[in-house]
């Protein structure tokens, strides 16, 4: 059973309805919709659309539940690359997932569709806090899927402030992604953690993820079962750059998957042995090097900086056209008993995603 099966079977069980009840909902945008409405919404550039380099702004009032969707859009008004960082969280302050710094293309309005699609089931008042190093802008979309209603909501300034993650790391790639320091740590209330990054639209010939883990104690029921480090992939499970298990005693391998356009079933398979121990922090860096041919995946021990397994194949498309609205994700952890031979792993812990896309 493929991940997107399983856990739309999950989400199911957990809000009875759920589905038929967004079938049912005559004004749900898809991404394409809601990117061209973001861009109808989008004011005048000029100094009253405009802030400065190392404000933040607020977005407040912004609403998000499975029917209520809250669309952003970060413009960039600088004639160089910027660097931003985005927070998400519920009215009251509450982080409602990882802090993200991106790239924006000199002049590049980013939309980030549903930014917080997962986060919240019923209706929940929420915002968003934006910051830059250069000149830039934000604005967010609010559309009601049961009533057509939308509502554009205007930043305010911030005394906020948001440090952004890696500043003084150039980024080699057309964009660059962070979640910068521990993103997950596993447990029976929240077994799956997700980073979510806008993608940028365009033909992308490469896709990179680095990601850390440390390893904890192996699932005791099936410490063979397959741990999840990462599943990356371009809005769904259809298009996958990267997806990386590490299998404990009496299998001690590691095993990643890939493929764009590809079924679950379908989806490359590379595995090696590779003991992990507990205790130790893996730096995983996923190259998916499509222009090129080469699929690596690199394990090293974070400490000793020693290479502890290489997995390598071959990507089976040239280049991949990411379509505007669309998302990275980033997901940690398995749901415990959902499909079989994939187990959680509790007490893990994973830090400082990041992800490159090459044009």
């Amino acid at each position: 059973m493929s991940r997107t099966v399983a856990y739309s079977l999950l989400l199911a069980l957990c809000t009875a309805g759920a589905a038929q009840a967004a079938l049912d909902r005559p004004f749900s945008m898809t991404p394409e919709l809601a990117v061209k409405a973001l861009a109808a919404a989008a004011p005048v550039a000029g100094e009253e659309t405009t802030f400065q380099g190392g404000q933040t702004l607020a977005l407040r009032g912004l609403f998000a539940s499975d029917s209520v969707s809250a669309n952003l859009a970060l413009a960039n008004r600088a004639k160089t690359a910027n660097r931003c960082t985005l927070s998400l969280a519920a009215a009251d302050g509450v982080s409602l997932a990882p802090a993200i710094s991106l790239t924006l293309s000199p002049g590049e309005t980013r939309p980030f569709v549903d930014a917080f699609a997962g986060r919240a089931s019923r209706l929940t008042e929420t915002q968003a806090a934006v910051s830059c190093d250069r000149a830039f802008y934000a604005y967010a979309l609010v559309a009601d899927g049961d009533t057509g209603r939308q509502d554009v909501v205007a930043p305010e300034t911030s005394a906020k402030a948001l440090t952004l993650a890696k500043d003084d790391v150039p980024c080699p790639a057309a964009a660059c992604f962070d979640a910068p320091g521990v993103v997950h740590v596993p447990t029976p209330d929240v077994p799956v953690g997700r980073v979510s990054f806008p993608a940028p639209a365009g033909t992308a010939k490469r896709f990179r993820l680095t990601i850390d883990v440390t390893v904890a104690d192996w699932f005791p029921e099936d410490p063979s079962g397959k741990h999840l480090i990462y599943w990356f992939v371009i809005e769904k499970n259809l298009d996958m750059p990267g997806l990386l298990y590490f299998l404990g005693p009496n299998k001690n391998e590691a095993f990643a998957r890939h493929g764009i356009g590809l079924k679950h079933p379908q989806k490359i398979k590379v595995m090696k042995p590779f003991t992990a121990q507990i205790g130790r922090t893996y730096h995983v860096d996923n190259d998916y090097d499509m222009a090129h041919g080469k699929y690596t995946v690199t394990v090293t021990d974070a400490e000793t900086g020693q290479v502890a397994v290489v997995l390598k194949s071959r990507p089976n498309v040239k280049s991949y056209l990411v379509k505007a609205g669309r998302d990275i994700l980033v997901d940690m952890g398995f749901y415990p008993g959902l499909v079989d031979g994939e187990v959680p792993s509790y007490g893990w812990k994973y830090a400082n995603v990041h992800v490159e896309v090459y044009k």
